[in-house]
């Protein structure tokens, strides 16, 4: 059995202290059954890669997968809220629920830290990592401690990590490996972190969803994928009971090759969905393409602003009236008037009853969004 770290007694705790990346006594090497799955989740992402490479308008669909991603990773933490209430808040006056602003949280985070990779180009490094856990923490209160270290013993079930005073060390080797270490393509790279950050555990909490995010800028970072636009918290959702035993027996039985097969699976499977909804929701969108080129009783120009109209609501999929004028720049009267056709034609679904503010909502673009293929 492989050693991956050491225990260190500190008062009445038993610390675990991780050795450092890549695994070592034995090394980790992929057996002919791992080597293939390699390769099949790699076919899977570069299938997405392309795929998002291709569409018409990409941004649509980052801004929902990076919104259905922060719902599968808060959801693992047992943080729950729904699509429709993430993209609702934005039109709300109303504070959002303490589960809202978590996930809302969480996209901000990816957004900073993908800026902080790609316009500042600064490696993945303790400042992106702190930067991003700040702004996922953000309204948390102190006990968080938002953007720093933990500096206190914490215990996560049968695991006591390391103390504050080793955190500092840990995480600049794991940088490193991030970033220099070429002992393994990409990938797995990515999963290696993952599991080696969850047992440094190196915040007071957060450490999952910052855990996750790390796979997706990992890989974009080193050019597998050019957008977040994978979400792998859609198979450790599923099989989360697994996903936390993979994890733990790297450290209490040294199987790196267990977790690696776990993982690379998680990312071939969600792949795979990612690229079946993608399709999906193409395919919703050429339907009601054909279906208003077709209509012969709006005239050129009305026809025009009916199909900027549907890019709007793919990209806002609650919406009111006030913002389909300001994304359309047309008057209220005539964005009210679109609102109307696409609530005739049941493209829209009204979402609340009162006179003032009222809400739609994309029911058969969400209903995408949120559907279990499985």
């Amino acid at each position: 059995m492989r050693k991956t770290g050491k225990y260190e007694n500190i008062g009445t705790n038993q610390c675990f202290i991780p050795d450092n990346l890549p695994p070592q006594n034995p090394p980790l090497i992929l057996d002919p059954e791992s080597t293939t799955l390699y390769g099949e989740a790699m076919l899977q992402v570069g299938k997405l890669a392309e795929i998002s490479q291709r569409l018409p308008d990409a941004h649509r669909f980052l801004k929902s997968y990076v919104v259905k991603e922060a719902l599968l990773t808060s959801s693992i933490e047992g943080i729950h809220t729904t699509m429709l209430d993430v993209f609702t808040q934005p039109l709300l006056e109303s504070q959002p629920t303490k589960e809202t602003q978590l996930v809302l949280n969480y996209t901000q985070a990816l957004e900073t830290a993908l800026s902080m990779i790609k316009n500042e180009n600064l490696p993945i490094s303790s400042r992106v990592i702190l930067k991003a856990h700040e702004v996922l923490m953000s309204g948390e209160g102190n006990n968080s401690n938002p953007g720093h270290y933990r500096t206190q013993m914490v215990r996560v079930g049968s695991l006591v990590p390391a103390p504050p005073t080793r955190i500092s060390e840990l995480m600049s080797e794991l940088e490193r490996f991030i970033n220099v270490d070429e002992a393994f393509p990409t990938l797995i790279k990515a999963g290696l972190v993952h599991v080696q950050f969850e047992m440094i555990h190196p915040f007071f909490d957060g450490n999952g969803r910052i855990g996750r995010l790390l796979i997706v800028l990992i890989l974009i970072q080193d050019g597998i994928l050019s957008t977040p636009i994978l979400y792998p918290s859609y198979y450790f959702k599923k099989h989360h009971v697994e996903y936390y035993q993979r994890l733990d027996r790297v450290r209490t039985h040294g199987d790196f090759e267990g977790w690696t097969t776990f993982y690379l699976s998680a990312i071939k499977y969600s792949s795979i969905d990612a690229v079946r909804r993608i399709n999906d929701i193409e395919d919703l969108r050429q339907q009601l393409i054909d279906t208003m080129m077709h209509d012969k009783k709006i005239s050129d120009k009305k026809r025009e602003t009916r199909l900027n109209a549907l890019n709007v609501i793919f990209s806002f999929p609650v919406i009111n009236i006030s913002t389909l004028e300001s994304q359309l720049d047309i008057s209220y009267n005539t964005a009210h008037q679109i609102i109307k056709e696409f609530l005739a034609q049941g493209m829209l679904v009204e979402e609340n009853q009162q006179k003032r503010g009222k809400l739609f909502k994309f029911k058969r673009y969400l209903d995408i969004l949120e559907q279990d293929y499985e």
